[in-house]
C-alpha cells in the first residue's frame, strides 16, 4: 500500500511540475522565427533557436526572457525598429512570459477574436483570412495560373488542466482564373480539389494534442515538421511540405535535444510512413550540432522496429529486407563572431564508400551551406542572408514509386528535387517596425530527372551532375512588408525571372515579370 501511494505521489509530483506550460507552437511561417533567428545572430539570446521546428510558445518566450534581460541592461543593443518588434513578440507571447515574470505592456498584448480563462484552463479563437493577387506579364505562356485567391480560415488553440493542451487551424481558398476543370481527390495530384461553377477551392487543415513535463514533450496530429538550418530549404524535413499526421516525442536535457517522429503520408499509389528521429546537442555556446535519420515505408502496417524511437533506420532497414528508403542527415550551426551566424547541412539518400561520389549512381547525396550576416558596414537595419544548395542526381528518388520522398506530390526534404542546385542572396532592411523592404538575387538549375524518375540501370552505373538539358533560372526581386495594424499584413512581391531552356526544353527561353499582392490578418 505504502509503494502504491508513493507511485502516485511521485506521479502527481511530476504532472504538476509543468506548471502552467504553453506548448502549443507558433506556426512555421510566423514572423517571429526570422526575427529570433537575427537576434540570435546579433548575441542577443544565449540559447540558440534549436534547429527544428515548429517551436513552442514556451520555447520561444524562454529565448524571449533572456533576451530581455540583455536588452533592458543595454538599450543600445537593438536599434528603434528592432526593440518595437521585441516588444510587440513579447505581447504575442504574453501567457507564457507571465508564468516567467516577465512583464509585458497592455497595448502590445495580442488581441483575439475570443477569450476564455479559468484557472488552469484557457481557451482563444483567431480569425484567418488571406487575400492574394497575382499578376503575370511576358513572353511566356502563364493561361491557368490562378490570378485571385482568398483564403478564409480559423484557429482554436488552449489548454485543460496543466499538461494538456490543444491547437486546430483549418482553412478553405477559393481560387478565381485556375485553369482546373475537374475536382480531383488522389493524393497523387495533391491536396483536394472541388469545384462549384467557375470557381475552385481548397481546404486543409491542422490540429493537434499536446501533454508535456518540462523535460518531455508529446504531441499527436497533423501538422508541419522541419528539421535543418537552412533558409530557403532544408535538406531533411522542410518547412515547404504540406502537413501529414503524426506523432511526435521531444526530449530536451541540458544542452541535448531529441526528436522522434512517426508519421502517415499522403499517396496515390498506397499507405506511405515516415519514421524520423534527431539528436540536438549545443557543444559550445557558438557551435550547435545534430543528426538525423528517417525511413520512408509502404504498403504494409506499420513496423514495430520504426516506432522504437532509439532504434538505428538502417539496421532496422536490413532487417526488413533492405526494402525501405532510409536516409541519414548531419548539420551544424556556428555563430564565429557577432552579428555573423554560418550554417552547413549533409544529406545521405545512398552512399558507399567503394564508388566515386561524383560519378556512382548510388551515391545519392546533397549539400547546404549559407550564412546571416547582421548589421553589415554598421547598418543596424539590415542584414544579408547567402544560401547554396546542391542536390545531386538521384536524390529522394527510389526503385519502389511507394517509398519517394514526397507526401502529396511535394518533396518532404528541398523544394529544388534531385540533380539541381540553387544560389540565393537576399539582402533584409527593417525601415520601421511595420514596414520591412528586401532585395533578392537567386540561380537555379535544373539538369534532366525528377522525383518520381529512379535511376534506370540499363544506362550504366554512372551519374553526372546537370547532365542533360539544364533549365537555368535567374530571379531579381524585392518586396514590401507593411503591418497595417496588429496582425495585419500587406506584401508586395515583384519578380523578374530570365528562364533559359524552361522545363528542360532546348530554346525554349523566356523572360517574366510576376507581381503578386498578398494581405493576410490573424484576428
Amino acid at each position: 500500500m505504502e509503494r502504491k501511494w508513493f507511485i502516485l505521489t511521485l506521479l502527481g509530483a511530476l504532472l504538476n511540475s509543468a506548471g502552467l506550460s504553453q506548448n502549443v507552437h507558433l506556426p512555421l511561417e510566423h514572423w517571429a522565427y526570422d526575427a529570433l533567428d537575427r537576434w540570435s545572430t546579433m548575441g542577443l539570446i544565449r540559447d540558440h533557436t534549436p534547429l527544428s521546428g515548429p517551436l513552442t510558445r514556451e520555447e520561444i518566450a524562454t529565448r524571449i526572457a533572456s533576451m530581455d534581460t540583455v536588452v533592458h541592461a543595454d538599450r543600445s543593443r537593438l536599434c528603434p525598429a528592432d526593440f518595437a518588434l521585441f516588444e510587440q513578440l513579447k505581447g504575442e507571447l504574453h501567457d507564457a512570459l507571465d508564468e516567467l515574470n516577465v512583464k509585458t505592456a497592455d497595448r502590445y498584448r495580442e488581441r483575439h477574436l475570443f477569450r476564455w480563462r479559468e484557472k488552469e484552463n484557457a481557451a482563444f479563437i483567431d480569425l484567418h483570412f488571406e487575400q492574394d493577387l497575382d499578376f503575370k506579364t511576358g513572353d511566356s505562356d502563364v493561361k491557368g495560373e490562378a490570378v485571385s485567391q482568398t483564403t478564409l480560415g480559423g484557429i482554436v488553440r488552449g489548454r485543460l488542466h496543466r499538461n494538456l493542451e490543444f491547437y486546430a487551424f483549418a482553412k478553405n481558398t477559393l481560387s478565381k482564373g485556375d485553369a482546373i476543370t475537374e475536382e480531383h481527390f488522389d493524393p497523387g495530384y495533391g491536396t483536394p480539389v472541388t469545384i462549384s461553377g467557375t470557381n475552385v477551392y481548397r481546404d486543409d487543415a491542422a490540429a493537434s494534442l499536446v501533454w508535456s513535463l518540462p523535460w518531455l514533450r508529446l504531441a499527436f496530429g497533423r501538422d508541419q515538421a522541419a528539421w535543418g538550418p537552412g533558409y530557403r530549404g532544408s535538406l531533411m524535413l522542410s518547412r515547404h511540405a504540406r502537413y501529414f499526421d503524426m506523432l511526435q516525442m521531444n526530449v530536451t536535457f541540458r544542452r541535448f535535444r531529441f526528436l522522434s517522429i512517426h508519421g502517415k503520408l499522403s499517396s496515390g499509389v498506397g499507405q506511405k510512413y515516415l519514421a524520423g528521429h534527431r539528436l540536438e546537442v549545443q557543444i559550445l555556446r557558438w557551435l550547435q550540432m545534430s543528426w538525423s535519420e528517417t525511413v520512408i515505408y509502404g504498403n504494409r502496417g506499420i513496423e514495430p522496429m520504426y516506432i522504437n524511437p532509439l532504434m538505428p533506420y538502417h539496421v532496422a532497414e536490413h532487417h526488413l529486407g533492405d526494402r525501405d528508403n532510409n536516409c541519414m542527415g548531419f548539420d551544424c550551426v556556428a555563430y564565429p563572431a557577432r552579428n555573423l551566424k554560418m550554417v552547413m547541412e549533409f544529406f545521405l539518400d545512398d552512399f558507399t564508400m567503394a564508388k566515386n561520389p561524383f560519378t556512382y549512381f548510388g551515391n545519392k547525396w546533397a549539400i547546404l551551406a549559407g550564412l546571416r550576416w547582421t548589421a553589415p558596414f554598421r547598418l543596424r537595419n539590415v542584414d544579408v542572408v547567402m544560401e547554396y544548395a546542391r542536390i545531386e542526381p538521384f536524390v529522394y528518388t527510389h526503385r519502389d514509386s511507394i517509398n519517394t520522398y514526397t507526401n502529396y506530390d511535394r518533396s518532404i526534404g528541398h523544394w529544388l528535387g534531385p540533380n539541381s542546385d540553387d544560389l540565393f542572396i537576399r539582402t533584409n532592411m527593417i525601415l520601421h517596425r511595420d514596414l520591412h523592404m528586401a532585395f533578392t538575387l537567386e540561380r537555379i538549375r535544373r539538369g534532366e530527372g525528377g522525383l518520381l524518375e529512379p535511376h534506370d540501370r540499363s544506362e550504366g552505373d554512372r551519374k553526372a551532375f546537370l547532365a542533360g538539358t539544364v533549365e537555368k533560372i535567374w530571379n531579381v526581386g524585392f518586396s514590401f512588408r507593411w503591418q497595417v495594424f496588429r496582425d495585419a499584413f500587406l506584401s508586395l512581391d515583384y519578380r523578374y525571372a530570365d528562364t533559359h531552356n524552361a522545363l528542360r526544353e532546348p530554346g525554349a527561353d523566356s523572360q517574366v515579370h510576376h507581381c503578386k499582392i498578398h494581405l493576410f490578418i490573424n484576428y
